[in-house]
């Protein structure tokens, strides 16, 4: 034992060494201060809000569940908690009146058998894990609550201001996955729903996969062209080839290309594409009437099965009386929905939506965006950065190293949600995908902030976090940036946000509010953000609740079914049996002592 510890303590010290020589090689970086923005006060000519009172609201959920016999037992909740604030010569939030907003409530108790979990939970692969198929479930109907009371926020028309305990960008990549999954599976209880509009279709969840309610940029790259071309067939009607071919700006050759990708999307829909086959020379390409309520459609199923889930008495994942079910890839195609509507809100309200991430292990500042900022002259080229590969760990070792650069509050600049699949490029190109594909620019923006440092030492701070919001084209336009990279091996342009050399308001806006909005008295809650901070505490307590009475209501139902169907070793797991009647079987031998 004595080796053992004097190896440890070996072990850790040469550790320690080295993260000293990692914070040693982060002093004195004057160099990295153009990727950085600093406070600046507030300026009531540059705000975003006009003169006077509003209200903030912030959104978390939490999660937990339990195995009860062969079944196994969900619990969900979300609430909201707001609080007015007012702009005027400055912005006073009023924190000290925060009050739980009793409209932004969603909970749901899932149960389930253990036997059907891996059917719900789709998890496909071979060595199939009990524990992580078990969250994967309740996790997709947390993201939901959140979603769905976000959505439900914005209708309150004082409300202006909404922070979420999740990134944007981070929740909707997973989801946009899933919701990919769902396509190439082409079978799901969502598929053939009744709508004021029609039944949903999976053209029309194509559609949303890429195009969202249809106002949003589309990218020219080949994978995206397609859903390009049907956005200004929605706005046009009717084209003929070479039309549009122009309105587009691409090539015959390109356009002959592009004809053959919407034969095949035309095919796969079943017909309901096109009025005629696209590949005629002589016909004009025509959408059917019946596509453009696509997002229409699409947005009523996503409600109703929130709904479902949130409000109905009836099981919320059963259909069919159980033949069929509602799966994780199901709810969460409905997710990626729910923060595409949630986008479209916002953005006709004037509602400003803030994700912050408190335990993020990103990179992306660290492999591309930083090496592209080498590119454009932001940083000196030959600026060496120490071995370390996550951003907060970096941002917050950086700053507390050099205290007397890097004043708090300050934020990074703001770049696009692309970057987090991208690195840096290998000599002919600045930037290559990470791995095989670029995820669709002008979506997100992104950045990092930190809020407190100490007065009686500087060097001391509050951690770093992340946060991001909606691309705003109105301010966002004019910080795109053409860059070319490579994608599946091939050179592409793509268009994304990039701060850069510049200062966007709208973000140094945001740094001001988050500055006004954390409770510097609570040491847990120093730098992060207080309505977002009352409302982890509610929902962890809600949950703890919901277990110990829930439980107990499901226990007795179970009860009463094994002893009228006499399945009292079905319904009851082995090792529960055995360990009760040896449990009898000592106290009796006790007694008889």
């Amino acid at each position: 034992m004595g080796f053992l510890a004097e190896r440890l303590r070996s072990q850790t010290s040469d550790l320690a060494d080295l993260l000293t020589r990692r914070i040693r090689e982060l002093t004195n970086r004057e160099n990295l201060l153009p990727c950085i923005r600093q406070y600046r006060g507030f300026n009531p000519e540059a705000s975003f809000l006009e003169p006077g009172e509003y209200a903030a609201v912030g959104i978390d959920g939490s999660m937990d569940y339990d195995e009860l016999l062969e079944m196994l037992l969900f619990y969900v909740c979300a609430t909201g908690f707001r609080c007015n604030f007012t702009v005027d010569r400055e912005i006073r939030f009023h924190l000290n009146e925060i009050e739980r907003d009793q409209r932004l409530a969603a909970s749901a108790s899932v149960p389930l058998w253990t036997e059907d979990l891996f059917q719900v939970a789709d998890d496909e692969s071979m060595e199939q894990d009990l524990g992580r198929s078990a969250e994967r479930i309740p996790f997709a109907l947390m993201t939901m609550a959140e979603l769905y009371l976000a959505i439900k926020a914005i209708d309150d028309e004082t409300v202006r201001l909404i922070f979420l305990d999740r990134p944007l960008s981070g929740t909707f990549a997973p989801l946009s996955r899933d919701l990919r999954f769902f396509l190439s599976r082409g079978k799901s209880p969502l598929l053939g729903v009744e709508t004021s509009y029609g039944p949903v279709t999976l053209l029309d969840f194509k559609l949303v996969s890429v195009l969202g309610s249809g106002k949003d940029w589309v990218s020219k790259r080949p994978q995206y062209l397609p859903y390009l071309a049907v956005q200004t067939l929605l706005k046009a009607k009717s084209l003929s080839h070479k039309e549009l071919y122009k309105r587009l700006g691409i090539s015959k050759k390109e356009g002959k290309r592009l004809l053959k990708k919407l034969k095949r999307m035309h095919k796969d829909s079943g017909g309901r594409l096109f009025v005629d086959d696209p590949l005629k020379e002589d016909a004009p390409l025509t959408l059917q009437e019946n596509v453009k309520y696509y997002w229409l459609r699409v947005k009523e199923v996503a409600f109703s099965i929130a709904e479902r889930v949130f409000s109905s008495s009836e099981h919320p994942l059963m259909v069919d009386k159980g033949e069929t079910w509602l799966t994780v890839i199901d709810l969460n195609t409905i997710n990626a929905v729910l923060i595409r509507i949630l986008k479209e809100k916002a953005q006709e309200r004037g509602v400003l939506v803030l994700g912050i991430a408190k335990d993020t292990s990103a990179s992306e500042f660290l492999r591309a965006v930083i090496p592209y900022a080498k590119v454009k002259g932001l940083i000196p080229p030959d600026e060496r950065l120490p071995n370390l590969k996550h951003d907060r760990a970096f941002l917050t070792i950086l700053s507390s190293t050099n205290p007397s650069l890097f004043k708090a509050p300050w934020r990074t600049i703001g770049y696009d949600s692309c970057f987090t699949t991208l690195i840096q490029g290998d000599g002919d190109v600045p930037l290559k995908a990470a791995r095989r594909a670029i995820s669709l620019e002008r979506q997100f923006v992104r950045g990092y902030f930190q809020l407190r440092e100490f007065k009686s030492d500087s060097a001391v701070r509050s951690p770093t976090f992340l946060y991001d919001r909606f691309y705003n084209p109105e301010v966002d336009e004019r910080f795109v940036v053409e860059i070319t990279v490579r994608e599946r091996g091939r050179k592409v342009k793509i268009y994304p946000y990039w701060e850069g050399a510049g200062e966007n308001p709208l973000d140094s806006f945001i740094l001001y509010l988050l500055s006004k909005c954390d409770n510097p008295e609570i040491i847990e809650a120093i730098g992060h953000n207080q309505l977002l901070y009352i409302a982890d505490k509610a929902v962890k307590n809600e949950i703890k609740m919901m277990k110990g009475l829930l439980r107990g209501v499901a226990d007795l139902e179970l009860g009463s079914l094994s002893r009228k169907q006499k399945i009292f070793t079905i319904a009851r797991r082995f090792r529960d049996i055995r360990r009760e009647t040896e449990g009898a079987r000592e106290k009796a031998a006790l007694e008889e002592i």
